[in-house]
Formats: C-alpha cells, sequence, structure tokens
C-alpha cells in the first residue's frame, strides 16, 4: 500500500511538472507573436530598403544576387509596388545572367498576375530575347550555321516577338522585335531548305521536295533560303515530269530579287557571343535596355529611373 501511494505521488508530481513545462513553451511561443505590429509605412521602408539593395546588385551585372534579393523581396513584401517592380527586375537578371528556365518561368507569372501592368510589353519582349539567346551553341564556335541545329528554340522566339507586335503595337520594342523576326526567319528558312535538299540530292524525291519547297515560298517570302527553294522547285517538278509546274517555278523565280540582294536585307542582330551564353558570363553590352520604371513616381527609387537605349540591331 505504501509503495503504491509513493508511485501515485510520484506520478502526480511528473504531471505537474510536464503541464508546466508546456504552459511555458505556449507562452513563449505567443510571445513571438505579440509583438508590436509594424505600420504600413515602416514595411514599404523596408521594401525600399531591400529593393535598392537589389537593384544595386544589378547595375553592378551581378545577375545572380541581383535575384536572390528580388525574390526576397517578393516574399517578405508580396503586397507592394516594390515588390511588382522586383518581379520585372528579377525576369531582366534572370536573362542576363543566362538561366532561361527561371527567366521564362518568372516572365511568364509576372503576365499571369499582372495582365494590366504598364511593364507588360517589356516582359513579353524579354521572353523573345530569352529564347532568341537560349542555346549556347558549340558549333557556331566551328562556324556553322544555327540552322544546321536543333531551332525550336528560335521558332519560340519568333513566335514571342510576333506576339508582342501583335498585342502590342505601339510599344518601344516593337523595332527590335522586327529585326529579330526577320534574322529568325531567314535562319527558320534556312532549315526548312536544307530538308528540301535533302530530298532532292539525296533521296531522289523530288515531288516530296517540290511540295516542301513550296511551303518554304509560301511561309518566308522574302528570306534568302526563298530564292534557291523556287529554283530546287523547278528543278524537282521537271524531274518529276511535271512541265507546268516547273515552268510557273521558273517564272516566280524570274521576277525574285536576287539572292544577294535578300541577303544585304539580313544583318545579324547584336548579342553575347557564344562563348559568353556558354560560359554564362555578362557579355558587357546588353541587347537588352534594363528595366523600365514603374509607373507610380513612387514605386522604384531614383536608381531604375532611366533604362538603358535599346542597341541599334
Amino acid at each position: 500500500m505504501m509503495n503504491f501511494q509513493r508511485l501515485l505521488a510520484a506520478a502526480l508530481a511528473a504531471a505537474l511538472v510536464l503541464t508546466g513545462a508546456a504552459c511555458s513553451n505556449g507562452k513563449k511561443k505567443d510571445d513571438a507573436f505579440t509583438g508590436p505590429e509594424k505600420s504600413e509605412r515602416e514595411l514599404r521602408a523596408e521594401a525600399a530598403a531591400l529593393y535598392r539593395l537589389a537593384r544595386k546588385s544589378l547595375d553592378q551585372s551581378d545577375f545572380s544576387d541581383a535575384a536572390e534579393r528580388y525574390e526576397l523581396l517578393s516574399k517578405r513584401y508580396p503586397f507592394t509596388d516594390y515588390a511588382t517592380q522586383g518581379e520585372i527586375e528579377k525576369t531582366y537578371a534572370l536573362y542576363r545572367g543566362y538561366d532561361a528556365d527561371k527567366a521564362l518561368a518568372a516572365a511568364d507569372k509576372f503576365m499571369r498576375e499582372h495582365p494590366r501592368n504598364p511593364s507588360i510589353d517589356y516582359v513579353q519582349y524579354l521572353k523573345g530575347l530569352t529564347n532568341f539567346n537560349r542555346e549556347a551553341s558549340f558549333s557556331s564556335m566551328l562556324g556553322v550555321s544555327g540552322a544546321k541545329g536543333d531551332i525550336t528554340n528560335y521558332r519560340r522566339s519568333f513566335d514571342d516577338f510576333a506576339l508582342l507586335i501583335q498585342k502590342y503595337p505601339t510599344s518601344r520594342y516593337v523595332g527590335d522585335a522586327r529585326q529579330r523576326m526577320i534574322y529568325l526567319r531567314n535562319l527558320i528558312a534556312e532549315h526548312e531548305l536544307g530538308v528540301v535538299e535533302f530530298y532532292y540530292g539525296s533521296r531522289g524525291a523530288y515531288l516530296a521536295a517540290a511540295k516542301r519547297a513550296e511551303q518554304i515560298v509560301a511561309q518566308y517570302p522574302g528570306a534568302p533560303a526563298s530564292y534557291r527553294a523556287l529554283d530546287l522547285m523547278e528543278k524537282s517538278y521537271r524531274r518529276a515530269g511535271l512541265a507546268q509546274q516547273a515552268d510557273d517555278a521558273a517564272r516566280i523565280l524570274a521576277a525574285q530579287p536576287s539572292e544577294a540582294a535578300l541577303e544585304r536585307e539580313s544583318v545579324p542582330p547584336a548579342g553575347p557571343s557564344w562563348m559568353d551564353r556558354l560560359l554564362k558570363r555578362d557579355a558587357g553590352t546588353a541587347d537588352a535596355p534594363a528595366p523600365p520604371p514603374a509607373a507610380s513616381d513612387t514605386a522604384a527609387p531614383a536608381a531604375a529611373a532611366e533604362p538603358a537605349p535599346a542597341p541599334t540591331p
């Protein structure tokens, strides 16, 4: 009986100790959330300070650090105009840091969440540039045309720029986008011409070559490759025994400007070299202007007040 009473007393004592510890822990946890709430003015001041640090890193071409600071800005102060401006600049930092996947994801997220933002055209323009410079081509080091490899990202870039021109025809980035689309059109047409040459020369599939050449002429008018496509179209139809179609192709070809004249109109746009992209290093001169200032004068500090001029393609 005595042992039972001692065990009961020990159990009660242990229960009291645990209850006290739980109360103490609960009090500490509550204390962590019962501090004075910060005013909106204080939150904006903190957001402004963090934004300035991120923008400083961006201006110093420390794109990795800038992207991290912009990400922190969005997490800590998500409902401030600084965070919105920071999302635009983070997309630019990711693009300049050659982190294509994250740059495209950031651009898509921004356009979903801020479809009416005054800088939405700039973000769409960045998408086009990101796909344009997405792959560091080792073959370019050897002087091999980009048309010989995978052109999926070039097609995406073409579509990005086309959407920019369609949705935002008065955007300041339309001029550069048009020049890049001409370059991409020529490159894609050159790629398609390689297929025609394969059908004609390697397979002897003359009808297939002629039909593929027709697509190039119809889809990429004005491209230097369209001149050679017409020439192969005529030859393919003659080899296939279709004289009327061959004569029609010959008449169209005779009315076209020379291939040399078409090539003179195609000027490759400026941009980072293959080595810059391969090593993910700053090219020194950006092929995109810095992010534009926010619409509100209070949204962005003076550091973001003036975008860099767009380069001449």
